[in-house]
């Protein structure tokens, strides 16, 4: 490859680059993310990581807690119904004064995706996961809660002190129907 046309090709990448990185930081910028104050509406819990607030249907990002009819076994071996305890566990964090959500997207079932948080509890999803009633997503090796889920892990809290089956599998092996 000649000089001229190495410098060419350089060119082109470095206006490709320019071009990605503009379309990236407008994108970032306009972002359209919803904040919802639950301001005296009722709130239901469906399980340990969705509920809603008036009729509005939210999902926690970054968590996946145990199914409501889900079951776990303690240290002894003994059945326990640790998705009616998540339940429970949100439900007590949500109603904490000054619940806000922020959603930007929706799932599958047009529940928000959210961070929210309460006047004492900045993040809930990173609360449930402390408190060891969910787990954290992974996405390539990376954990949105890693840290919360090896501490509620070590200290055998919630669906730690025994043994559960990964909320996911759970549903896969039963379908609603």
């Amino acid at each position: 490859m000649t000089g001229r046309r190495i410098f060419r090709t350089a060119r082109i990448l470095l206006v490709l680059f320019i071009m990605i990185a503009a379309a990236y930081f407008y994108a970032s910028s306009t972002r359209n993310v919803e904040r919802i104050a639950a301001q005296g509406e009722k709130i239901h819990t469906a399980d340990g990581d969705s509920f809603t607030i008036g009729r509005r249907g939210f999902r926690l990002m970054g968590i996946d807690a145990p199914e409501l009819a889900q079951k776990c076994t303690d240290e002894a071996g003994q059945s326990w119904p640790c998705g009616e305890a998540a339940r429970g566990a949100l439900m007590t964090i949500l109603s904490q004064p000054a619940l806000i959500c922020e959603a930007e997207f929706n799932d599958r079932y047009k529940r928000a995706l959210a961070n929210c948080k309460t006047q004492n509890i900045p993040d809930i999803a990173a609360e449930m996961v402390m408190q060891g009633w969910a787990i954290s997503h992974e996405f390539n090796g990376v954990r949105d809660y890693g840290a919360q889920e090896d501490s509620a892990r070590r200290a055998k809290k919630g669906i730690w002190r025994g043994e559960f089956t990964n909320p996911k599998i759970w549903r896969d092996q039963n379908p609603r129907r």
